[in-house]
C-alpha cells in the first residue's frame, strides 16, 4: 500500500497513471486489508476513492471548508493515514490514505461485511448502515485511532471496477462546474467484489452500470492480457463470475 501511495504522488504522473494507481490501491484495500477499531472489524466489499492532489488531480467531489486563506478540499482526508473520516451525522466513513497535509486522499466504504467479537453479525452492510454500526458502539466524530491493518490472510477473489455512485446528481457550483464535474464522475475507479455472493441488487449501482457491466468490463481486461482467449471461454467465465446475470452486456461487448 505505502508503495502504491508514493507511486501516486509522483508529479509526473498523467491523470490516465493515477486512475490505473486507484484501481490498484482499491484492490490492495478490498483483498489484503481490513479495519478494526475495539471489537469491530469491517471488512470493506466496495469502496470508492476521493483525491485531490493539486495541480495533477483536482476531483473536487469531496467535503470541503472555507477559512479565511480559501477553500480547503478534504481537512479530514490529510494526514491521518489508516485512520478513520466518520461523517457528520454519521451518514458515511472513509478509511484515509494520506500521509500528508499536501494532499486529500481516502476510500468511502460503500458497502462492507462487518464483524463484532470475530462473529459475522452483519454480512452486507451499504454506506450508512457502516456508519450506524460504529454510532452505536460508541464511536465518535472525532476518533483519531490507526484503524487499518493487513489482513492474516489475503483473500484472492475477483475485484470488479465501476464508477462511483451518485456523482451525476451533485449540483453544479462556482468552483466545480459541471465541465470539470464530468473529468471525474464516470472514472472506473470505483472497486468492489464479492458480486456473485451477494448480487448486484445489493449495490447501489449508478444507471447503465449494473453487475453484467461490471463483469463485462472485467473480462475486457483479462481478454487484453490474454488476446487468445475464445469468446466461448469468456462467456464461461462470465457464467462462473455471475451466474444470475443476463447476456445482453457480454454480446454488445463481444461481437464475434
Amino acid at each position: 500500500m505505502e508503495k502504491l501511495i508514493e507511486k501516486l504522488k509522483d508529479k509526473i504522473n498523467k491523470e490516465e497513471q493515477i486512475q490505473q494507481i486507484l484501481r490498484e490501491i482499491g484492490a490492495e484495500l478490498l483483498t489484503k486489508y481490513e479495519i478494526r477499531i475495539k471489537d469491530i472489524i469491517i471488512e470493506p466489499l466496495r469502496v470508492e476513492p476521493y483525491l485531490f492532489m493539486p495541480p495533477i488531480y483536482e476531483d473536487k467531489f469531496m467535503h470541503y471548508i472555507d477559512s479565511k486563506n480559501g477553500r480547503i478540499y478534504g481537512p479530514h482526508q490529510r494526514n491521518r493515514f489508516g485512520k478513520l473520516y466518520i461523517h457528520k451525522g454519521f451518514t458515511g466513513v472513509d478509511i484515509v490514505l494520506s500521509d500528508s497535509d499536501e494532499y486529500a486522499f481516502s476510500f468511502l466504504i460503500k458497502n462492507s461485511r462487518i464483524l463484532i467479537d470475530n462473529k459475522a453479525m452483519y454480512p452486507f452492510v451499504k454506506q450508512y448502515g457502516v456508519a450506524k454500526i460504529l454510532k452505536e458502539h460508541g464511536i465518535s466524530n472525532d476518533c483519531d485511532d490507526k484503524v487499518l491493518y493487513k489482513k492474516e490472510s489475503p483473500n484472492n477473489t475477483v475485484v470488479f471496477r465501476t464508477i462511483r455512485n451518485g456523482l451525476n446528481r451533485i449540483v453544479e457550483r462556482d468552483d466545480f462546474k459541471k465541465e470539470e464535474q464530468n473529468k471525474y464522475n464516470k472514472l472506473m475507479i470505483s472497486s468492489f467484489i464479492e458480486l456473485k455472493d451477494h448480487t448486484s441488487s445489493q449495490f447501489d449501482f449508478e444507471a447503465g452500470y449494473g453487475g453484467d457491466k461490471a463483469v463485462v468490463e472485467y473480462l475486457k481486461e483479462y481478454r487484453l492480457n490474454n488476446p487468445t482467449v475464445s469468446k466461448e471461454e469468456l462467456d464461461k467465465m462470465r457464467k462462473e463470475l455471475y451466474p444470475n446475470g443476463s447476456k445482453t452486456e457480454f454480446e454488445k461487448e463481444f461481437k464475434e
